[in-house]
């Protein structure tokens, strides 16, 4: 993937020469951190608002809504304008604003000071309503298997709009389907339904809008009640998308024929009364902490190799002003990462645990470095030591999936068979940040190799769903899920094998 070359320079000159220019504050809810240069009044709403909006999506889909630690929290940068949001995507990509799913914490890149969208709300907002959408479908068990109702069920509750009084009103339209809808352009109801693949720009719009236009009818309509339930349960069982669509649903043409007709009548909408008042807790950060914030920002967004050098230096400077801060020393210890610095990193950590003994983010980048400095020696390495380090940080907060993760990556790097308390964290780590697609993999090809086919198809079937997988790759992905379902446990695994990924992502739009 081709990314633009940029480094936010008036941003990160102005976090070297004045660190009183940007004044960035923390707010901390439940189930997000947000960062913003917003007021105090503005962000507090700005939380209320994501809270709210968690709170609607969860009654209606039936979440569980577990306690949560920083690790499983989403982080929200708000950034001071959609064009800064912008300069941090590849260069292929032009969106609002944009979420990258990870076991090492998701993140989202918005700013809330962009333009509305026919006087109800932003557009970045719209992004990551839809985005956060994704990120809580994905913890549930049972997550769609189909393209169109993944993207549909994200875009009906992406146009959500919390009003002043806290109530959720669901059910608007989005405007940027429009043609597609009401023109009745790209793929209908049934190829949807039947897991066409789009071929270009229109029919890929038509996953969007027509999943929405199919996804709000079938939510609306007591006629067909409990036919999503069927069709979802057929895709299950491994049931041929056309089966499971015409075993639920009957004829497709009829049903293509009443989302025609309910595309020019006026949408119905569903209102959700607000719940308690969110618990939202606000801080100003400090001088070091708001000096190393735009550093922080492009770590987060993943350092391309190109930035390195320049961020790197940035970093270094501030953290030689700023010796005893956490927040900056623990920055500066991923940015030597990304430069391949092991020990630096390392000793960057320590200074920041050397502050704050409890921050689980600097041991986990600690064990990072020391975990990528044992890969280059192989079996000479003092692997005992690594996941000594590693089980440290799971302790110190066992609920954030990354250092399980990391544990298990110890076994193939050195060489060794994972034991079976490493294939377990992986599999909790999987239940904690089911949203990390390199995880997803390395989960399905473990249990591809102890032979749970059954439990790899369901752990398979969103990453087979997902149409942001590029096209080239498909076909391979398509081919690993026939040999699953053929129970061919090893013809899956070569199939998947070149697609296989165990980074930390990319942005999700």
């Amino acid at each position: 993937m081709a990314f633009r070359r940029v480094l936010l320079a008036s941003i990160l000159l102005a976090s070297t020469t004045s660190p009183a220019l940007a004044a960035w504050r923390e707010a901390r809810t439940k189930h997000f951190i947000i960062y913003s240069e917003q007021s105090p009044g503005e962000l507090q709403a700005y939380a209320a608002k994501l809270e709210r909006f968690d709170a609607a999506v969860r009654k209606i889909r039936g979440y569980e809504d577990p306690q949560l630690t920083d690790g499983a929290r989403l982080t929200v940068f708000d950034l001071p304008t959609i064009s800064a949001v912008q300069q941090l995507l590849p260069s292929r990509m032009n969106a609002a604003g944009f979420y990258i799913p990870r076991a090492s914490g998701a993140v989202a890149f918005v700013s809330t000071r962009g333009s509305s969208i026919a006087g109800r709300g932003l557009e970045s907002d719209r992004t990551l309503l839809h985005e956060y959408t994704h990120h809580l479908m994905l913890t549930d068990p049972n997550s769609p298997l189909a393209a169109w109702l993944v993207e549909g069920t994200a875009e009906f509750f992406g146009t959500a709009v919390v009003e002043k009084s806290g109530d959720v009103t669901i059910g608007y339209p989005p405007r940027s389907s429009a043609n597609t809808i009401l023109n009745d352009v790209g793929f209908s109801a049934g190829d949807l339904l039947a897991g066409a693949r789009p071929r270009n720009d229109i029919e890929r719009s038509s996953v969007y809008g027509k999943g929405w236009l199919l996804t709000h009818y079938l939510a609306f309509n007591q006629a067909r009640s409990g036919q999503l339930s069927r069709y979802v349960a057929g895709l299950s069982r491994g049931e041929p998308p056309r089966q499971a669509a015409e075993g639920a649903f009957g004829d497709l043409k009829q049903l293509d024929k009443e989302i025609d007709l309910y595309a020019r009548k006026t949408f119905p909408a569903l209102q959700v009364p607000a719940g308690p008042t969110p618990g939202i807790q606000i801080r100003s950060l400090s001088e070091g902490e708001a000096a190393i914030m735009p550093v922080r920002i492009r770590v987060d967004r993943g350092l391309r190799a190109s930035d390195v050098p320049a961020v790197a230096e940035q970093a270094r400077a501030i953290a030689a002003r700023y010796p005893a801060d956490t927040a900056v020393q623990a920055t500066l210890a991923e940015v030597e990462l990304a430069a391949k610095r092991w020990w630096p990193a390392v000793e960057a950590a320590d200074k920041a645990l050397a502050s704050d003994p409890k921050n689980v983010g600097a041991m986990i980048t600690k064990g990072r470095a020391m975990l990528a400095e044992a890969r280059g020696k192989g079996s000479s390495a003092d692997w005992k030591e690594v996941r000594r380090w590693l089980v440290q940080a799971n302790r110190a907060d066992t609920e954030n999936a990354e250092p399980l993760y990391l544990y298990y990556q110890t076994f193939p790097a050195s060489g060794a068979k994972p034991t079976a308390d490493a294939v377990k964290g992986l599999y909790y780590a999987h239940t904690l940040a089911p949203h990390d697609m390199g995880l997803r993999f390395t989960v399905v090809r473990q249990q591809l190799e102890d032979g749970e086919i059954d439990n790899a198809i369901r752990s398979f079937s969103p990453i087979v769903a997902n149409p942001h997988i590029d096209v080239e790759k498909r076909p391979k992905l398509i081919e690993a899920m026939q040999k699953m379902r053929a129970r061919d446990a090893a013809g899956a695994l070569a199939a998947i094998e070149a697609d296989y990924r165990g980074d930390r992502g990319g942005p999700d739009g």
